[in-house]
C-alpha cells in the first residue's frame, strides 16, 4: 500500500473513471435554494483544483454507502425541562417523549422568537470577545446550530447546548447508545466499545429538512454578521495553538457553510467541486477549503500540481502569509468535509488545541480500527496520509496499536504477531473511504 501524496493526478482526470449516479438535483439543490431565500451569501467563489492528495484524488474508490443508521442518542434530546417531567413519569424513555411531541412542537416557534430577540441589535449578536479564535468558535458553534435545526425534531438543538445534553441520556438510550456504529467496525468485526464516537449526534441527508431554515433565521443573520467580522478580522501576531484552532474552526465551517449555500452533493465528482466552492473571507483573503488544508494547515509536499501558474501562486501567498511554521499531522483527524467517513466535528480552542487534537486522534482510531484475530482494518485516511505518521505501513500498524486503548491495543498487538510471517496483504485491510453526506458532532 502506497501514500496516495505519490499519485498526483489531474481533478479533471477523476471525472471520466466514474459513472453518472444519477443525481437527484431537486433533492440536492433545495437545501441551498432554501437557505438563499433565507439570508444573503456571504461568500465567493475561488478557482482552485485538487492537488491529487487524499479525499481529493480518491473518488474513484468511493462506494457512496446508504445507510439509514442513526444516533440512538436523539431519543434523550428534549428540553431540560422536559427531562425534568419526564422523570416524575414511569412510562418508557421513549413514550415519555412521545407524549410530549406535539407540545415541543408548539413551543419551538415561541423560543426561537425569544433566541432572535434576544440579538436585538447587530453588535449584541456578536458582541464580546473579538479575538480570532473566539470568532471561529462562534461560526463553528452558529452552523451547527444551523444544522441542528434543520435536521430532524430529535436532533435540533443549537450547539452551545450539545455539552449539556450529553448528560441527560437516559440510562435506557444510553444502553441502546452502546449500539451506535459510525463506521460499521462492530457490524463487520464484531461488537465492541468504539468510545466517545456511540455518543455523537449524526446529521444526515435523510434527516436535513431544507425547508426548516426559517425557524433559523435569526442564526443566519448571525452568521452573516460573523461572517462579516472574519473578513476584517487581523491575524498577525499569533502563537503556533492558536493558528492549528483557528485555521481547523475555519476549515470546518468553510466546508459546512459550502453545504448550505451549494447543497448536498449526490456524487463524488461533485464533492470535488464542493470543495472548490467552499470559499471564505478570511481578513479580505478569498480562501477555498482545498488552500487551507493543504497549504495552511498541512506543508505543501508537492511540487507538481495540474493547475495554472496564476492559481498556484495564489495558494503559495496563503501559504507564506497564513501557513503553520510546523506541520501537525493530527489534523487528520479534525478536519471534517461532510462525508461519511470524515471525522467528528469539535470546536477546537487555543487554549486546549494540543489535547483536543490528542483526544481526537484517540476517539477516532477507537471507532475506526477493526480488529479481529486474522483481520487488522483501517480507515483509508491513515492510507492517504501515512507518511504523516510512520515511514511505512508495518510502522504505521506498530503505530496505531500504541493509541488504541489497552485491551484493543493487546487484541491487535496478537493480530500482528499472528501476521508477522505473512504479506502485509493477506491481514490488512483498507476500508474505503465513503463520500455519502454525514456529519458527526461531539457531545462533550
Amino acid at each position: 500500500m502506497s501514500s496516495s501524496k505519490r499519485n498526483v493526478e489531474s481533478v479533471s482526470d477523476l471525472y471520466h473513471l466514474y459513472p453518472n449516479k444519477n443525481p437527484k438535483p431537486d433533492q440536492s439543490k433545495s437545501l441551498a435554494r432554501n437557505v438563499d431565500e433565507s439570508a444573503t451569501s456571504t461568500t465567493r467563489h475561488l478557482p482552485s483544483l485538487s492537488d491529487g492528495t487524499g479525499k481529493e484524488n480518491a473518488f474513484s474508490t468511493a462506494n457512496s454507502r446508504k445507510n439509514s443508521k442513526g444516533s440512538s442518542i436523539h431519543k434523550a434530546q428534549t428540553s431540560r425541562n422536559m427531562v425534568k417531567r419526564s422523570s416524575e413519569d414511569n412510562r418508557p424513555a421513549e413514550k415519555k417523549l412521545d407524549s410530549h411531541k406535539s407540545q415541543l412542537e408548539c413551543r419551538v416557534p415561541d423560543q426561537e422568537n425569544a433566541e432572535a430577540r434576544s440579538h436585538v441589535t447587530a453588535s449584541e449578536g456578536v458582541s464580546g470577545d473579538d479575538s480570532p479564535n473566539k470568532l471561529s468558535e462562534d461560526i463553528l458553534k452558529c452552523l451547527s446550530s444551523i444544522f441542528l435545526r434543520m435536521s430532524s425534531m430529535k436532533n435540533r438543538r443549537t450547539a452551545d447546548n450539545l455539552s449539556f445534553l450529553s448528560t441527560l441520556v437516559s440510562q435506557e438510550n444510553e444502553e441502546e447508545a452502546e449500539c451506535q456504529d459510525p463506521y460499521g467496525i462492530c457490524s463487520e468485526f464484531g461488537k465492541r466499545d468504539i468510545g466517545p464516537y456511540k455518543r455523537l449526534f449524526s446529521i444526515e441527508s435523510g434527516t436535513i429538512n431544507p425547508n426548516r431554515t426559517s425557524n433559523s433565521l435569526f442564526l443566519l443573520h448571525r452568521l452573516e454578521l460573523l461572517f462579516g467580522k472574519l473578513a476584517s478580522v487581523n491575524l498577525q501576531n499569533l502563537t503556533h495553538q492558536k493558528k492549528l484552532a483557528f485555521w481547523i474552526n475555519i476549515y470546518n465551517s468553510c466546508m459546512m457553510n459550502a453545504f448550505l449555500e451549494h447543497g448536498i452533493p449526490e456524487s463524488p465528482e461533485t464533492v470535488v467541486e464542493l470543495m472548490r466552492k467552499a470559499t471564505i473571507n478570511i481578513g479580505g483573503h478569498l480562501l477555498n477549503a482545498i488552500t487551507i488544508e493543504h497549504f495552511i494547515l498541512r506543508l505543501p509536499y508537492y511540487s507538481k500540481y495540474t493547475i495554472s501558474k496564476g492559481a498556484k501562486n495564489d495558494e503559495m501567498s496563503a501559504r507564506n502569509k497564513f501557513g503553520l511554521e510546523l506541520s501537525e499531522p493530527l489534523v487528520s483527524f479534525a478536519l471534517c468535509c461532510g462525508s461519511w467517513s470524515s471525522p467528528a466535528v469539535r470546536v477546537y480552542t487555543a487554549a486546549q488545541v494540543e489535547n483536543e487534537l490528542e483526544e481526537a486522534k484517540k476517539d477516532y482510531l477507537q471507532a475506526a480500527i477493526g480488529i479481529t484475530t486474522s483481520k487488522f482494518a483501517i480507515p483509508k485516511l491513515l492510507d492517504w496520509y501515512l507518511l504523516d505518521f510512520a515511514k511505512d505501513l508495518e510502522s504505521l500498524l506498530d503505530w496505531i496499536c500504541l493509541q488504541l486503548p489497552s485491551e484493543l491495543g493487546k487484541e491487535a498487538i496478537n493480530c500482528l504477531e499472528k501476521g508477522k510471517n505473512e504479506p502485509h496483504s493477506h491481514f490488512v485491510q483498507v476500508m474505503p473511504y465513503e463520500f455519502s453526506f454525514r456529519y458527526l458532532l461531539y457531545t462533550k
